[in-house]
Formats: C-alpha cells, sequence, structure tokens
C-alpha cells in the first residue's frame, strides 16, 4: 500500500543496529543545572520528512534540545521493543497503532488522553488502549475520488451528497459514454479501500459500529455476520455496471491514464498520483471529493478512506519526561500540525478545524480533512490488520462471482482466527 509516511530510507548497517540496541538508553538521569534536556526522538522516516516540526520545535520550546534518531523500518519494531523491555529506549517514541497498544499494555507509555483531546475519534481510536490514548496522531495519509471538474460542470452534474447519489452520477455518465470510474483492478487495494470506505461511512463511523475494530481485534466479532448488508448495500456499483470484471485485466496505470485523458469522471486514489495525473494532462482541472453513506453526512462532510502513519508517544521511563511532554504540547497545537505536514506533501491532520493550507485540488474534501473524518478501518484490528489484503483479495473473487459475501467476509474471519492464536 501507498501511504505517504512510508518513504524510501537508507538501511542502518548492522553495527549502527546494534549500538542503537545496546547504548540508546534513557540517559544518565536529570541534565546538569542550567544546561537544557536533551530529548530524544525516533522514527522510521528520514529526518528530511521532520524538518518544518523541528525547526518549530527549536522555536517553540527553546529550552529543550530534540535529538533526532532515525532507525530503519525494518529494524524499528524489534530495536525499539529491545529498550523498552531494559527499561530504556527514546523519550518520545513514533508508535504503529499495533505498537502503541501493544506497548501501553506493556505499562511503557504515558496516558495522553488529556493532551489528545483536541484530535478527532478517528485519529485517537488507533492509538487507545482501555480507552487511554497512547500517542498523539501523526501525519495522515488519505484517499478519496478524484473527479475531472470540467467533465461534471459540461454536463451540468452535481457532486453527490449520498452513496445514491453517487450511483446516479455514475449512471448519468454511462448515458453519455463517459467512463463513469477508472479502476485498476488487478490489485486488490481498490476493491479493499472503496468498500471499507463505504462501511466505514455507513456502519463503523456510527455508534453502532464505533466499537467494531476493538471487538474485532480481541476475536468478540466477525466480519461475517455483521457487515454482510454493507457489502450488499455497497454492491450497487458492481450491479451498475461501475466496478466489472474487465477491470480485473486493468492496472493501476492504465486506469490513471483513462482518467487524466478525460476517458473516465472519476478515479479513487490520494495525493501519491497527484503529480503523475498532471504530468500525463497539466490542463486537467480535477479535485477530490469524499465516500458518503446512505445518508447525507449532517456536516456535508463525508468520510475518507485512511490514517495516521503513526503516532507521537512518551516513554514512561524516560528521565526527561516533563521535556518531552512539553515537546508533545507543541506538536500538539496548530502551529505545531503545520510544521508536521509541512515536509509530507499532500498529507493531513487529525487535530480538529486545522486549515493545513492544501493546494486547490483537494478543495471539496477541505472539511471532511479539518473534521478530522479520516479512518483506515483495518489500522482499528489489531493484529487482525494483517488480513486487509485477504479481505481485498476476497472483494475481487466477489466481483469474479466466485464467492458470495458470507464466504468473502467468513474466508477473511478465518485468516484473522490465525492471525489472532499466534
Amino acid at each position: 500500500m501507498k501511504r505517504l509516511t512510508k518513504l524510501a530510507c537508507l538501511t542502518l548497517g548492522a553495527a549502527v543496529s546494534v549500538a542503537l540496541m545496546a547504548g540508546c538508553s534513557t540517559g544518565p538521569g536529570q541534565p546538569e543545572p542550567g544546561a537544557k534536556p536533551v530529548v530524544r526522538l525516533t522514527y522510521w522516516n528520514s529526518e528530511e520528512t521532520m524538518a518544518s516540526m523541528l525547526r518549530y520545535i527549536s522555536t517553540a520550546v527553546p529550552d529543550v534540545k530534540v535529538e533526532f534518531q532515525f532507525i530503519d523500518n525494518t529494524n524499528y519494531a524489534t530495536i525499539v521493543d529491545t529498550q523498552l523491555a531494559a527499561g530504556e529506549g527514546p523519550d518520545i517514541i513514533v508508535e504503529a497503532p499495533n505498537s502503541s497498544r501493544k506497548h501501553a499494555r506493556q505499562g511503557y507509555l504515558e496516558d495522553l488522553s488529556t493532551l489528545a483531546k483536541g484530535f478527532s475519534a478517528a485519529g485517537n481510536s488507533v492509538f487507545t488502549h482501555e480507552n487511554k490514548v497512547y500517542g498523539l496522531p501523526g501525519v495522515s495519509w488519505f484517499e478519496g475520488t478524484w473527479f475531472n471538474k470540467e467533465l461534471f460542470a459540461k454536463h451540468n452534474i452535481a457532486l453527490p451528497t449520498t452513496f445514491a447519489e453517487y450511483i446516479e452520477v455514475c449512471k448519468k455518465f454511462k448515458e453519455l459514454g463517459i467512463k463513469p470510474l477508472a479502476a485498476g483492478l488487478q490489485s486488490w487495494e481498490p476493491m479493499l479501500k472503496n468498500s471499507m470506505a463505504y462501511v466505514t461511512a455507513e456502519y463503523l463511523s456510527t455508534p453502532a459500529g464505533s466499537d467494531f475494530g476493538e471487538k474485532y481485534r480481541n476475536g468478540q466479532t466477525t466480519l461475517d455476520g455483521t457487515w454482510n448488508p454493507y457489502i450488499d448495500q455497497w454492491s450497487a456499483l458492481i450491479r451498475a455496471g461501475v466496478y466489472t470484471k474487465e477491470m480485473t485485466g486493468i492496472s493501476h496505470e492504465q486506469a490513471m491514464e483513462e482518467f487524466a485523458s478525460g476517458k473516465a469522471a472519476m478515479f479513487c486514489s490520494g495525493p501519491w498520483d497527484l503529480d503523475a495525473i498532471l504530468a500525463k494532462n497539466p490542463k486537467l482541472d480535477l479535485d477530490m471529493m469524499p465516500f458518503h453513506g446512505t445518508k447525507a453526512s449532517p456536516d456535508g462532510t463525508g468520510w475518507l478512506i485512511g490514517g495516521p502513519g503513526g503516532g507521537f508517544a512518551v516513554n514512561a521511563n524516560s528521565k526527561v519526561k516533563p521535556a518531552a511532554m512539553k515537546v508533545l504540547e507543541a506538536i500538539a497545537t496548530p502551529e505545531g500540525q503545520k510544521a508536521l505536514v509541512a515536509d509530507s506533501k499532500g498529507s493531513s491532520s487529525y487535530l480538529i478545524g486545522l486549515d493545513a493550507g492544501l493546494p486547490k485540488y483537494y478543495n471539496s474534501v477541505v472539511s471532511t480533512i479539518e473534521a478530522g473524518k479520516i479512518l483506515c478501518p483495518w489500522d482499528d484490528w489489531g493484529t487482525a490488520g494483517g488480513a486487509h489484503r485477504e479481505y481485498g483479495v476476497e472483494m475481487q473473487k466477489y466481483l469474479m462471482g466466485e464467492v458470495d459475501i458470507a464466504t468473502a467476509l467468513s474466508n477473511v474471519d478465518k485468516t484473522v482466527k490465525e492471525l489472532l492464536s499466534k
């Protein structure tokens, strides 16, 4: 999966890894009187992706020195686990959702619930353990539906505010001889994300479905028997011929070309494809719309599929904990969040009401982003999240008529049961 926060990084040498595992402790204690406390921050992304935020912290918290430590993603979890188990480790740890829950359960992290109050529930949920938040949501990747503004305006087609309206928009474009939605279904990702976006808007974002992720990661519920009616409703896209079997022979690149050339009115993707789309057609007038459920959102925002690549957590054993908390307090401000997203092109924040200054291509999802309505369901599944690929593959099979909804979902449940038993 393409995520904005997963950047290519140089691999650490073995000697460096060993040194980090053996020598990155929380330090000898409090700094000498008059000296700045040194707060070590560990991340699997390169320092360049944090440059603006680190500059901001140096100004906002001048009495603290932040020392950035990069650890390659291939070694990150092992090294951090080893350090924390020894009562050591960095003072601030960028945690993946699954790791934050595990480390919170083990007592390695500080409760950040008070500081996290300004962030949306969708952002906080993946860093929550036993109703306490242990990580401040970092930059978010997100995906919506790119649409050709010129085609919509030329044919006087309004943006949909409900799923039913979206189906009608697709039918109108089909009647005009224009492909409604370009989709490269050689990959399992589009079927995963589009169907889950609907389930998010229709079920997971409601009181009835808000605790599904927690129950699923704890083995207390299943997809089969819960998601069936929502996947059936979403299948209107298949019944209307928006998603077709033939699309399983189309690649992501080919689908992008269809959209960029004006042969298709819409294309589901995220900021990572924007430059490529505009390179193919610099004159294309495009914007992004959110996903919707059967009812229009009261605030008109809809939902985006996506989630925080990581969250900022504080080591419970840090010897400079007050200083580390001051750094997180700075990160949690609007200014800190703007600095955080500045070096992650097209990313967003979960801080409610923040205007991150996204370019015009996101005008129709600005209110969605400001409301923090960005959710990645499988991030909330814990260990079970490893079955998200299986889910996408099963949705491909469902499209091809190889399995029915119950079989597709139960097959994912079987994979989850195996993951949870390990």
